[in-house]
């Protein structure tokens, strides 16, 4: 299919793009009486090339004209015109007055043929033709009143002498007829104009009006033709009055002059704007594949279309071509509500606008439209903008256009221009973005009471052999989202209006946001995030490195989501972070295994669902303080709905972006990077679980150790001794040598007590390894005997047996506590003689005190150790300090709950 513009062709000033003049479609009677109007409405012949007969005005013609020949079936002596669209009022008075004026010569001209034929004429009578126009009629000498202009009109001097100043009765209208002798029109436009200007005439006027249609009642061949407003916005409360008079007077025997058919107002504008119509093979070719399409789809359309067959289809098309048949019928549809609609001049103006632009357009573009749809409206151009909002009488929809349909140049681009920019498939190559838009603009404008755009009519307009609906429905959806005044309207509604939707207003909350209030919430949130049920010590943005703890524990340091981390070795962010591994502050720093840095791969992400969310708060607190006036219930379940979906959305971008990982690698006296790859919360209960999960896939974090893995990784300076210290052991595993070891005393106790008992290895207490108060070996050992201290050690097996056997004998009885003698195997247990053995009386010893800073872990390890085998022990202990860093109590509950403490620091 060819495009419409190498098809047709417009009139020479569109091609070239001149603007239209509006005047150009005004005619004015009283000029084209006078012959002081331009020649295509002066001149018959040129003035009927150019305008066409729709069945209304073919209607009225025939009534006058029959009126005029003496029948009087199917007529009327006195008609009223309400005009709404092309040929209107003033050219359908044009074209009796040169039907008349030229008798049995206008067979001749164009269309007149068609319509005698139409309306069984045999013959157009000459008819004697007097013109009033009330807003152009000023009283001269000798025609000082209407009724004394229409006399000299009919019968000059003579007729003037049977009128005076005074309105005339039938009688002396009776006599002016006769003495005419001839068939006589009298046209009337404009007529409440004169009233409004010559109030001190309305009362005479109004008599002069009812005295001739009386008149022309009684006379055989006169007609008298009225054309008044359609529109009461277009009069005063005074003249909207006088309509009615007027009204009743005439008796409105018309019919409005309203062309209906898409065919005749695409016949109308083609003649108008069009200097030919175009090779017939192609408008067939055209016809055919859309009637085609359209018939197949005929379930999904309107249902006007669904009911008719494929030829009836084809039929409109080629009738309404260049024009798809939705680009004229949504203006008798929708827009002829319109109080502003009702001008003729001004829509044939504004369509030659949009042929001109859309001419333009399809040579500069190599556009390839084979109609011309309404997504080719060119609202991007502010001459023909401007006329389509004087016909909507609603400017303020400039806004929305400009934003979310067509921008201006230089402006930054539409949300449907940004759409058709982002498709990665055809819909961007045809701009169907763009082109729904304009359908959903112009189809949910208008006055009918329902303003909204359904999808079978967008279909209908949209739709072509190259763009199929799902395409279409895609689009609207899109557009639904992104646009700023795009609302839908129940389930397959949408409508564009000045007022912003949510949308809207959370773009403008969102703009306005402060950067550090959006810097300081995404810290929190972030904090909010990895804090919810976590299972390992946080420390939460650390600004140095004494904030991180050196304890014999794992600490997953979060750094901050502004903080990405480099790939360089030698970037800033990870030679901190390994210097922060390496040393506590001035002092190297004892377990840098149990350091885990998490870091943000992409903060953008994550800041850009952070504003979201700060945008709908401020949106729901304007919402709640009533700064938006009335919602829709809708769009108060949508704010809440955005909100929810803002807040998951938050914890969905904080598990995504932090996932990488890295760990103290002692080997290679550096930090080795983990990719964790995309967390999603739904794959545990928190973030913390999930990157100890991760951890623990790759071998990298275990819950419990073997004891074999302590022997073969038994330290060299131990191996002479077999002794090693429980407090070097724990260390071990966070000096990033060994496999890092979760919740590590209870790990390593159930690994030791496990071992004693099978005798894999040994256990001992004692100030040195030469000094040993008590070893444990192939029996059970109870877990508060396994401290994790230095005067606590772990033995091999051979270290174990060796000091087992030396124990048996007597010279080592000074070094060991002899093991109680074992029972005879077999042998019957020992019988009770007389009284049971006295037990020595306790002693119930209490201390009470403070400690200095230096004496802590001593106490610990020398006094509270001791007290392991005492029963009923009872420790009550105070602490209160002074703290520089809130982050500290959260450390300290932290330690408190690794060690099972249910109570925590408070702030006092």
């Amino acid at each position: 299919m060819e495009p419409w513009y190498r098809v047709v062709s417009p009139r020479q000033e569109l091609r070239e793009g001149r603007s239209l003049d509006p005047s150009e479609f005004a005619v004015h009677l009283e000029q084209v009486a006078a012959g002081t109007a331009p020649r295509d409405y002066v001149e018959p012949g040129k003035f009927f090339a150019r305008n066409y007969f729709s069945k209304a005005l073919v209607e009225h013609c025939g009534m006058v004209l029959r009126r005029l020949n003496g029948e009087t079936a199917n007529t009327a002596p006195v008609l009223s015109l309400i005009t709404q669209f092309g040929g209107g009022k003033t050219h359908t008075l044009t074209a009796l007055f040169h039907l008349c004026n030229c008798g049995a010569e206008s067979k001749k001209l164009s269309g007149v043929a068609d319509m005698m034929k139409a309306t069984g004429l045999k013959q157009i009578p000459e008819a004697r033709v007097a013109v009033f126009v009330g807003n152009s009629w000023d009283a001269v000498l000798g025609r000082e009143t209407p009724w004394l202009d229409i006399a000299n009109q009919l019968a000059g001097e003579k007729g003037r002498q049977l009128f005076g100043t005074k309105a005339p009765g039938t009688k002396s209208i009776g006599e002016l007829l006769k003495l005419v002798g001839k068939p006589v029109l009298i046209l009337f436009d404009e007529t409440l104009n004169y009233l409004g200007r010559h109030p001190e005439q309305t009362n005479q006027f109004h008599s002069f009006i009812q005295n001739l249609t009386v008149a022309l009642t009684s006379a055989e061949r006169a007609v008298g033709l009225f054309s008044l407003p359609a529109s009461p916005t277009e009069m005063t409360e005074e003249l909207r009055e006088w309509q009615d008079k007027l009204t009743k007077v005439v008796g409105r025997v018309g019919k409005d002059l309203v062309a209906n058919d898409a065919s005749e107002v695409s016949e109308i504008v083609r003649r108008r704007l069009f200097e030919e119509s175009g090779r017939d093979s192609m408008r067939r070719a055209v016809a055919r594949q859309f009637a085609n399409w359209v018939f197949n789809r005929r379930d999904r359309l309107p249902p006007e279309w669904g009911q008719l067959s494929e030829d009836q289809i084809r039929t409109q098309f080629e009738a309404c071509y260049p024009f798809h048949p939705a680009t004229l019928t949504v203006f008798q549809r929708k827009w002829q509500a319109l109080a502003q609609f009702q001008q003729t001049r001004t829509t044939l103006a504004m369509l030659g606008m949009w042929i001109s632009c859309a001419y333009r357009e399809g040579y500069g573009k190599a556009r390839r439209e084979p109609l011309l749809t309404l997504g080719s409206a060119p609202l991007g151009d502010r001459e023909f903008l401007s006329a389509v909002l004087r016909q909507m009488g609603e400017g303020r929809l400039q806004a929305a256009i400009h934003a979310d349909i067509t921008a201006p140049d230089g402006q930054p681009k539409s949300h449907a221009e940004a759409l058709d920019d982002e498709a990665s498939d055809g819909a961007g190559r045809t701009a169907v973005h763009q082109r729904v838009a304009k359908t959903l603009f112009f189809e949910s404008s208008g006055g009918q009471t329902e303003k909204a755009a359904h999808l079978p009519e967008i279909y209908f307009a949209v739709g072509d052999p190259d763009t199929e609906t799902a395409l279409i429905h895609t689009a609207v959806q899109d557009l639904e989202r992104r646009c700023y005044f795009l609302r839908q309207v129940g389930s397959d509604g949408w409508r564009f209006g000045h007022v912003p939707t949510l949308k809207k207003v959370h773009a403008d909350r969102k703009q306005a946001l402060d950067p550090e209030d959006v810097r300081r919430n995404l810290g929190e949130l972030v904090k909010t995030v990895f804090r919810k049920e976590s299972e390992i010590h946080l420390s939460l943005f650390p600004k140095d490195s004494t904030e991180i703890v050196d304890q014999a524990m794992l600490t997953l340091a979060v750094m901050r989501p502004d903080e990405t981390l480099e790939a360089e070795d030698e970037s800033p962010s990870r030679q901190r972070m390994t210097e922060w591994t390496r040393k506590c502050g001035q002092s190297s720093r004892q377990n840098p295994g149990g350091i885990l840095w998490v870091t943000c791969e992409s903060g953008g992400g994550l800041k850009t669902a952070v504003e979201e969310l700060l945008a709908w708060q401020a949106v729901a607190d304007d919402a709640n303080r009533g700064q938006l006036g009335e919602l829709e219930p809708d769009e108060l379940r949508r704010i809440q709905r955005e909100l929810s979906a803002a807040k998951g959305q938050i914890e969905d971008r904080v598990w995504s972006s932090y996932n990488h990982l890295l760990l103290w690698d002692a080997a290679g006296a550096r930090l080795k990077d983990i990719v964790l790859g995309q967390l999603h919360p739904s794959e545990a209960r928190s973030i913390t679980s999930a990157i100890l999960a991760r951890l623990r896939h790759d071998s990298l974090l275990g819950r419990e150790i073997g004891a074999s893995y302590i022997e073969r990784n038994w330290p060299p300076a131990f191996k002479e001794s077999g002794a090693w210290p429980l407090a070097g052991l724990k260390a071990a595993f966070f000096q990033g040598q060994f496999t890092r070891l979760e919740r590590a005393e209870d790990a390593l106790r159930e690994t030791i007590s496990r071992a004693v008992s099978q005798g894999t290895l040994g256990l001992a207490c004692g100030k040195d390894p030469q000094q040993l108060d008590r070893v444990w070996f192939k029996e059970a050992v109870e877990r508060p005997d396994i401290t994790f201290d230095y005067e606590t050690y772990l033995l091999t097996a051979r270290k174990s047996k060796a000091l087992k056997e030396a124990a048996a004998e007597p010279a080592g009885a000074k070094a060991l506590k002899p093991a109680l003698p074992s029972p005879p195997v077999g042998a019957p247990p020992a019988q009770p003689t007389g009284q049971p053995p006295t037990e020595p009386p306790s002693r119930v010893v209490c201390w009470q005190g403070q400690l200095k800073r230096e004496q802590w872990n001593l106490f610990s390890l020398k006094v509270l150790t001791r007290l392991a085998q005492a029963k009923d022990v009872e420790i009550d202990v105070k602490v209160r300090a002074k703290l520089k860093e809130a982050q500290t109590v959260d450390q300290l509950n932290a330690a408190l709950k690794e060690l099972g403490i249910d109570q925590i620091f408070r702030r006092e």
